[in-house]
């Protein structure tokens, strides 16, 4: 009976919408479960039939060989310290920053408008290079870490989420003595936790999928991250299935053995977000209610 009292209240709208959503969907599940179906079968299956949906038949070979390659095990171990490292340095900066710039602090106008500036325009690549150079960052697994400290956005975010609480917390642990340090780490922090999610997932999923400075400043194989070993994987089978001659065997990187890596690469973030995600929602919703 409850279910059909609210089935009666649904109105054309919401069946629009409903589908709507649905075939969205649809529309992002069947490509990542068509790669996890060619990563999963052997290669002469994915010849006979190119439109698999469902596997006939089923090796995890390709998986072995993708998590037994050295240079992939080394792109994983990388990347995990960019994502933990960049994580906690992303999270720190970014709040101890908006809660500074609440407070009533000489130069927080040109502070803001130094950050917004940055927004807008860059100084463009020779300079972003030369500026690298000369921090002794070349070939320094740091360089896919500090250049990626404070986003404007994530700033604004965490500021509207703090004005949220109210001052009420504050002048109450400001009356029992409380510091500046002591009213961030032990007030504001612990009611911020949707916030914190929010923020270590966008910093997470970022230094995650971080390339291009492995691509421009690591000049030695075992400096990459696991983003760039996939994109030279499938750049040198993209030249293999052209015909151009490279030092590799054609048989290392068949269409199974492409898609692997690709699920490798993306199975630890789809893992770790259904964890964050009721946080992240509210987080994000709570963040954009006041400006």
């Amino acid at each position: 009976m409850l279910i059909k009292r609210r089935l009666k209240r649904l109105t054309v709208g919401d069946f629009i919408i409903a589908g709507a959503l649905i075939l969205f969907a649809i529309i992002i599940v069947i490509p990542v479960w068509y790669v996890f179906v060619i990563s999963i079968v052997p290669e002469h299956v994915f010849h006979q039939t190119r439109l698999l949906l469902w596997p006939r038949e089923i090796t995890f070979a390709s998986f072995s060989t993708v998590l037994s390659n050295s240079i992939m095990q080394t792109g994983f171990r990388n990347t995990i310290i960019v994502t933990l490292v960049g994580t906690v340095y992303v999270i720190f900066l970014n709040i101890t920053f908006a809660y500074a710039m609440l407070k009533p602090i000489p130069g927080r106008a040109f502070f803001w408008v130094f950050l917004m500036f940055t927004m807008f325009f860059g100084g463009g690549l020779v300079p972003y290079f030369m500026l690298i150079r000369n921090l002794g960052l070349i070939n320094n697994i740091m360089v896919m870490v500090l250049p990626h400290g404070i986003n404007i956005f994530t700033v604004i975010l965490m500021q509207s989420y703090i004005r949220t609480l109210g001052p009420e917390y504050e002048e109450s642990a400001r009356l029992d003595g409380a510091g500046e340090f002591d009213v961030l780490w032990k007030i504001v922090l612990p009611l911020c936790k949707p916030m914190l999610a929010t923020l270590a997932l966008i910093a997470a999923v970022s230094a995650w999928n971080r390339w291009f400075e492995g691509l421009m400043f690591m000049q030695r194989q075992d400096g990459w991250p696991l983003q760039l070993v996939l994109r030279n994987l499938l750049d040198r089978a993209a030249l293999i299935a052209e015909g151009v001659p490279v030092a590799a065997r054609a048989s290392d990187f068949n269409v199974g053995l492409q898609m692997a890596a690709v699920m490798v690469t993306m199975i630890p973030i789809v893992c770790v977000y259904p964890f964050l995600q009721k946080y992240f929602v509210k987080g994000i919703t709570l963040g954009g209610l006041k400006g």
